[in-house]
């Protein structure tokens, strides 16, 4: 065998060897892009589940501040409701006739044990509170009162001008009463 033909056999073999090694190149190739296409395939599962879990959680948070967004909403409106109230109950209060005011001049009158001082009372009733001021008591107008009086004796001061009942003394229990009137709760 002259040694062309033992070169021409190796070459012949090494194109087996390397029809082969392609082969097994080919197939490996195949084999890693289906593998790489599974793995993307559970990746895209795996992104999917997380943006729906996400999106759930978003949406459940929008939905829980959207509850308490309209809670406050609704709070607001109905304090403003008894606002609203509580001012149209003082106006009535200050432009009672005199009569009614009378009457609840006397009530918070009956409560003063002191024999002296000074009743401040708005100009426009002078002469009822006057009327219904205990006796050794100086009645005198004051602009800034619309309604009820502020007695001074001594140095102690006691507001009852119905701005002053109707805001701070009575208001929990008013502001009940119209919660329940205009069926708030």
């Amino acid at each position: 065998m002259a040694l062309q033909d033992i070169l021409k056999r190796i070459l012949d073999q090494a194109q087996k060897e390397v029809e082969r090694i392609q082969e097994q190149a080919e197939a490996e190739k195949k084999e890693r892009a289906l593998q790489s296409k599974a793995r993307e395939q559970e990746e895209l599962e795996k992104l999917h589940e997380k943006t729906e879990k996400i999106t759930a959680s978003i949406e459940q948070k929008m939905c829980s501040m959207a509850r308490r967004e309209n809670a406050q909403v609704l709070l607001r409106t109905k304090q403003d409701l008894i606002r609203t109230a509580l001012e149209r109950f003082l106006g009535m209060l200050e432009d009672a006739d005199d009569k009614l005011y009378g009457q609840v001049l006397a009530k918070l009158f009956e409560v003063v044990s002191a024999t002296s001082g000074k009743v401040l009372a708005p100009p426009k009733r002078i002469e009822i509170t006057t009327k219904h001021a205990p006796p050794g008591f100086d009645v005198v107008a004051h602009k800034d009162i619309e309604g009820g009086f502020v007695l001074k004796v001594g140095n102690a001061e006691i507001d009852n001008s119905f701005r002053s009942l109707i805001f701070s003394e009575y208001k929990d229990q008013l502001t009940s009463y119209f919660a329940e009137q205009l069926k708030l709760v």
